[in-house]
């Protein structure tokens, strides 16, 4: 069940990440600037979901493995800007 568990959670994070490229640009930035919000629509919309696939512990660990992966996303985009942001214009 872990092993499906995570399964699950892995490929509903790409779903997530590729779905998340065709939001609107102003839902994009406010999503990327307030990482509660996006935690818990993240792990709401994955556990209905996948709570509507399979209803046991699968689902739980499927939520909870999006979850941690989606706010690991959010914390490598966000170094990821602040270094771009501080970097010279001549790219040194």
């Amino acid at each position: 069940m872990l092993i499906g568990g995570v399964t699950l959670g892995i490929l509903t994070w790409l779903s997530l990440i590729f779905s998340f490229m065709h939001l609107p640009a102003w839902l994009k930035k406010f999503l990327l600037n307030h990482f509660i919000i996006t935690d818990l629509l993240s792990i709401t919309i994955t556990f209905l979901g996948l709570a509507g696939i399979s209803h046991s512990i699968m689902a739980v660990i499927g939520s909870i493995t999006c979850g941690l992966l989606v706010n690991i996303t959010l914390i490598i985009n966000k170094n990821f800007t602040t270094k771009n942001l501080n970097r010279k214009p001549n790219g040194t």
